[in-house]
């Protein structure tokens, strides 16, 4: 369904797309979230969970009440209250109308433990991180008290948890055992004069929110387990040297105290508070409830609010502030959803349950920041998805209004990520190379020099100019955590990968620092600053002289990098000692190379890495202009080296299909190139060059990224030319992503065939290797003469190439600094932009000191006008 609403033209929100279905649930739904794996996760109130895709596609339903499965015929039915996900680790918390809270694997939805002998019933719940192995797991009562669980050594106390005695086969731990507890803290206030409707731990103000629907006491803003007043406190603190206090601010069974006046700041609305949310960047409390208004407070000023937003005739149920924007999403229980602007205090869209086929009372939401998706459950299960106008991308007609520097294909998205010199990354929809989304300013105002995808592609890393390190969330470009801080140019951060190392992965950056940087793969949920960066003394002391420009891993153990000056370290992973050294400078020079020592690309044939004395398990893209094989045990071994080009053009990047038969590189001419080494080196040294199978002119710059799509038998790359393009392995071109026009990958008829802008470099002398002219891939596939029958505006002779290269060696090599002194702007792979060309003079001298005038002194005052 497409719906359109124009109301005002700051970033009015559109309805682009909704779903409906029914689900297996009989009962009411009481949470709705999104899991660590991108699914969604519905909970029902008879303990039936059921598990979603992002599009609304049931993948698994269970009982997780064993109870209400097989009860007996005289028992009462066991009833869920409400729900909430541990997802740090990967636990489900749900609180029974029997006073207890259970605990369950998320994966398997089997029970882990529970906590009995809670003296009300958790009507709802709250989790929150509150420090490394901290957590606090909060609860609102019928009697309008809120309940805290503050837990330290989180790990622990949950092992210790499972050691408990079974209760019904579930191991069971007390409530009254949580006083003798050295790592559990339990608190409880009387704070409502009605049950508690919502609660919520916000962690950066060490508060509580909760709410409820009497009107003296609609939402309490609270401390947690200690009063901020010096005089009260000091009171409490000597009553606790005379043993009346414990952990308990009360002994079970009495009446639970009432925090300080000073401790708590009380909003009064009408008819109460149901729902409510936070916003941190805005400062901005937002309410509603039975009387069907949004109220927008100063969360410091509980007097009065500092707007209303009218336009709901039935009760408001669900309130969220979209992060970062001005937009609030709220739904009544008659299944209306509205969009409001929070600062001009108007309604920018209505949508009503008609337009969207949602049937009955709305029983629980769930806003998707990352997907701009709202999920709404009634007695059916919706999704809306939504974008704003002022997010939507406009066609340029390029990939990029600057140089490319990396490009990635996701397969399991199937999509194409790219990243710019202007701090941009892209998502393009492979299938018509169209605009996905895009995220600016990712790394503040420099660079993203590269970028890597974990193996489920979910995950993107990517490394800025400026030396820092973030995580994406690869579909909608949120940033999940910042693994290092923007330090300085000099660290700026080169290559970046994943590595297992057996059961646990790592995040391994490198670059001019000429360090090893080693972040562990943590739970995207860990808050800002969780992540522990390693680094390798023997790194630093034996390890690269010069900038790494490359790295590669190779499971169990092994970890590959390249640097400026011409050498292949080999590292173990896990000891992090240095293996072997790998440099072919002199023997390279000895056959005619040039005098590019870098190495900008290394890769690990890992089928090979059985045979560990006769096969080349490492491929690098130099010294000299080489494409080198190696084999890499023991002191490491030169098996194999030839150049891609009579030129011998330095490889920019290579990339290899999923079985190693074809290796896949382009230089810094533009050129590409694609070679068979299903067996080359792998048997032991080889004297001539693999099976050239196609080459040809791809782009008019350097090619910076390819990226081989074994999937479609496709290739993508990208350049200093601010292009991302889409070929074909026999040289077709498909199309630029970012095109006006679409294409079907599927149908031939929609490609370009070939690229006009971009002239051939090709003679008929095939650069001097063997070319295929007959197919080698698939029986569906024949191979053409390298760009034989391709028409071009003009040939470009050899000649030509080596004096441009000659031209560009000798300028790189004189803007590089082998001693300690500043690193230059630009690095071998970058052309020089229109800032690096402007003419450098001298400056003039400027006296250092300077008299500020004393006006007091002048007879005619400056100010006056003369009439």
């Amino acid at each position: 369904m497409m719906e359109e609403c124009f109301l005002k033209s700051k970033g009015t929100p559109l309805l682009y797309q909704s779903r409906v279905t029914e689900t297996p649930h009989k009962e009411p739904l009481v949470y709705i979230s999104s899991t660590e794996d991108g699914n969604i996760i519905c909970v029902g109130q008879n303990g039936l969970v059921s598990t979603w895709t992002r599009n609304l596609k049931l993948k698994k339903s269970s009982l997780i009440l064993d109870e209400n499965e097989n009860k007996l015929q005289n028992r009462k039915m066991k009833w869920v209250s409400d729900s909430i996900l541990m997802p740090h680790y990967n636990k489900l918390i749900i609180g029974t109308c029997d006073r207890e809270i259970r605990l369950y694997e998320l994966s398997t939805m089997e029970p882990y433990c529970q906590i009995i002998g809670l003296e009300t019933m958790p009507l709802c719940l709250d989790y929150s991180v509150q420090g490394e192995d901290e957590c606090v797991i909060s609860y609102g009562d019928e009697q309008g008290c809120v309940n805290i669980l503050l837990i330290n050594s989180v790990p622990e106390t949950l092992r210790n948890w499972t050691k408990c005695p079974a209760v019904e086969e579930i191991p069971t731990v007390s409530i009254d055992a949580f006083n003798d507890s050295e790592n559990i803290t339990f608190i409880r206030w009387k704070v409502h004069n009605d049950w508690v409707t919502k609660i919520k731990y916000i962690h950066y103000v060490e508060s509580i929110i909760s709410s409820s629907n009497e009107d003296n006491t609609a939402l309490v803003i609270g401390c947690v387990n200690r009063t901020k007043n010096v005089k009260h406190r000091l009171k409490t603190l000597m009553g606790s040297r005379s043993g009346s206090q414990n952990k308990f601010p009360t002994p079970a069974g009495a009446s639970p105290p009432k925090r300080f006046q000073c401790d708590e700041s009380v909003f009064k609305v009408y008819k109460g508070v149901k729902t409510f949310d936070y916003c941190r960047e805005n400062n901005i409390l937002v309410t509603g409830g039975l009387d069907r208004n949004i109220r927008l407070w100063n969360p410091y000023i509980p007097g009065w609010a500092i707007g209303i937003l009218r336009g709901h005739t039935s009760p408001i149920g669900f309130l969220t502030i979209v992060h970062g924007s001005t937009k609030i999403f709220s739904v009544s229980l008659d299944s209306t959803i509205k969009v409001w602007d929070m600062e001009v205090h108007s309604c920018l869209l209505t949508i009503i349950p008609k337009a969207t086929q949602i049937r009955g009372e709305m029983e629980v939401c769930y806003f998707s920041a990352d997907l701009q998706s709202l999920y709404v459950a009634a007695e059916t299960f919706a999704l809306l998805q939504f974008q704003h106008k002022g997010n939507q991308i406009h066609d340029s007609g390029m990939s990029h209004n600057e140089p490319v520097f990396c490009c990635r294909y996701n397969k399991q998205s199937q999509q194409v990520i790219s990243c710019s010199e202007g701090s941009v990354i892209k998502v393009w929809d492979l299938k018509n190379g169209q605009l996905v989304t895009k995220v600016c300013e990712a790394h503040g105002e420099t660079a993203v020099t590269c970028m890597a995808l974990d193996a489920s592609g979910k995950r993107l890393i990517t490394g800025g100019r400026d030396g820092s390190l973030k995580k994406w969330d690869s579909c909608t470009l949120s940033c999940m955590h910042t693994l290092k801080e923007a330090t300085s140019a000099a660290d700026e951060v080169l290559a970046c990968t994943y590595a297992d190392i057996y059961s646990n992965r790592y995040i391994i950056s490198v670059g001019w620092c000429r360090k090893i940087s080693i972040f562990p793969e943590l739970n995207d949920g860990m808050p800002e600053g969780s992540n522990l960066q390693l680094e390798w003394t023997e790194s630093l002391e034996k390890g690269h002289k010069d900038d790494i420009l490359c790295v590669a891993s190779c499971p169990p153990h092994f970890l590959a990098t390249s640097s400026f000056d011409g050498e292949v370290l080999i590292w173990n992973l896990v000891s992090g000692h240095l293996c072997s050294r790998l440099s072919a400078v002199s023997r390279a020079a000895m056959e005619g190379g040039t005098e590019d020592l870098t190495i900008n690309k290394i890769i690990f044939i890992l089928p090979r890495m059985e045979r560990k004395k006769t096969a080349a398990v490492l491929v690098a893209s130099g010294p000299r202009g080489y494409i080198t094989f190696w084999n890499i045990f023991g002191q490491g071994k030169l098996l194999a080296y030839f150049s891609s080009s009579t030129e011998k053009t330095t490889i920019s990047d290579m990339a290899v299909s999923n079985n190693y038969s074809l290796l896949c590189a382009g230089d810094q001419q533009g050129s590409l190139y694609v070679w068979n080494i299903a067996e080359y080196a792998a048997h032991g040294p080889e004297d001539k060059a693999p099976l050239l199978l196609q080459n040809w002119r791809a782009h008019n710059c350097s090619v910076t990224s390819v990226d081989l799509m074994n999937d479609y038998h496709l290739l993508i790359t990208s350049s200093l030319d601010c292009s991302v393009k889409l070929w074909s392995l026999e040289g077709e071109f498909i199309g630029m992503f970012g095109q006006k026009e679409p294409w079907n990958i599927k149908e031939k008829s929609s490609w370009r065939q070939f690229d006009p802008n971009v002239s051939s470099a090709h003679d008929s002398d095939d650069f001097g290797q063997e070319s295929l002219q007959v197919n080698t891939f698939t029986s569906n596939w024949e191979f053409k003469k390298v760009m034989q029958d391709t028409t071009t505006s003009r040939l470009v002779r050899n000649d030509e190439i080596s004096e441009e290269m000659k031209l560009r060696q000798k300028a790189r090599l004189q803007h590089r600094q082998k001693q300690h002194q500043s690193k230059p702007i630009q690095y071998a792979s970058r052309a020089m932009n229109t800032y690096h060309t402007l003419p450098l003079c001298e400056l003039a001298n400027v006296p250092t000191v300077f008299h500020k005038p004393n006006l007091a002194a002048e007879l005619e005052d400056p100010f006056r006008i003369e009439v």
